[in-house]
């Protein structure tokens, strides 16, 4: 008899070294070891032997129920299924373990299809946690936006699906609202090692070094931005000028909405203090306020304002100071109204004359 058309790949590969080596004891304790992983993966337990069944099966709430658990004969099954798991490790397992046992090939097709039973009657069960369920509740409309709440379902993960859990949250990213994966991701960080960290941050890299998503790269920022000088220098550089050249298409309309590209170059600022291409981004802020063209003056002062003092440094020969005031003495009131309501009285003094004596180019002279 060929086992391995009888039982699941899955476990035909977890066994088949030792199989295949005649080693048919061993093969038994693989099998058996598969049956463990998988019930710790479904119930989010670190145990082992009678007390990963007990605390995964029984009790009135378990972390793994085979069905509803509503009519008695379902309580029923339930307790069987305990039972025959106990059974198990006490028979197969544990006397193999700790007494030398030569099985024969019939002994171990008998056992391991068995096993492979089991392991049907789990899937169709239902765990206290899975990757899928999870990753509902982070995408969910109803996802409540606080780190506190975030905390909570971050708790129900086992520890050894952590790392897991966090690449998928990467991978699916652009599926979500990122606050909301924000606050899951960093509730997650707390729970990985250093070398989980590390990977991914390489799994971003690469990722960055060949993406055209304005999408992809805004949520690398969002998710990476404490971690961004550790990604590898040619994709952090690479994403980073994708968001400068945009800033010249960004606009922003008198009705406040801000266009694609704006969207997006607004994410320079989270990584702004860390870039070494801040004379870029001065070069191309500097260029829409000096444009004359009105959406784009409205969104680089709406969104890079504050920097325009650290920005004069990367300029020659002039400043954001100077095109403020032209812009006043042409009578461009949306000037005149961003240093009227963003400046103090100190602020304004250099521009005292000029809005003292300002004449809105759009006024017509008509009283209506």
């Amino acid at each position: 008899m060929n086992i391995k058309e009888h039982i699941e790949e899955r476990l035909w590969n977890f066994i088949k070294k030792n199989y295949n080596s005649e080693n048919y004891t061993n093969a038994i304790l693989d099998s058996i070891q598969f049956l463990g992983d998988l019930i710790r993966d479904k119930s989010g337990l670190e145990s082992d032997g009678q007390s990963l069944i007990g605390s995964a099966f029984g009790g009135v709430n378990p972390k793994i129920k085979m069905n509803k658990l509503k009519t008695e004969s379902e309580k029923n099954i339930q307790k069987g299924t305990e039972s025959i798991l106990r059974g198990i490790y006490s028979a197969y397992r544990n006397p193999r373990s700790h007494s030398k046992i030569e099985d024969s090939e019939e002994n171990a097709i008998e056992i391991i299809i068995f096993i492979n039973h089991l392991l049907k009657q789990l899937d169709k069960s239902k765990g206290k946690f899975t990757t899928e369920l999870f990753l509902e509740r982070v995408f969910d409309e109803d996802f409540v936006q606080t780190q506190f709440y975030s905390d909570i379902l971050v708790k129900e993960i086992p520890k050894q699906k952590f790392f897991e859990i966090a690449i998928e949250i990467f991978r699916q990213k652009n599926n979500g609202k990122i606050n909301n994966i924000k606050l899951v991701w960093d509730s997650i960080n707390k729970g990985l090692s250093e070398e989980e960290k590390k990977e991914l941050l390489d799994i971003a890299s690469e990722e960055l070094r060949y993406t055209d998503s304005f999408d992809t790269v805004t949520k690398c920022i969002a998710l990476f931005k404490n971690n961004w000088t550790e990604l590898d220098a040619d994709s952090k550089l690479r994403a980073e000028n994708k968001l400068i050249k945009s800033i010249e298409y960004s606009e922003k309309d008198i009705l406040c909405r801000i266009n694609q590209f704006g969207k997006a170059s607004a994410w320079i600022i989270p990584i702004m203090n860390t870039t070494i291409l801040k004379p870029s981004i001065a070069k191309s802020v500097y260029n829409s306020l000096n444009s004359r063209v009105d959406n784009r003056q409205r969104y680089v002062l709406d969104v890079f304002h504050s920097y325009f003092e650290d920005f004069d440094k990367f300029l020659t020969g002039e400043s954001f100071n100077n095109v403020l005031k032209n812009e006043l003495k042409n009578g461009n009131p949306i000037i005149f109204d961003f240093i009227t309501f963003h400046y103090d009285e100190e602020g304004r003094l250099e521009f005292k004359d000029l809005i003292d004596n300002f004449v809105d180019r759009n006024d017509d002279g008509l009283p209506f």
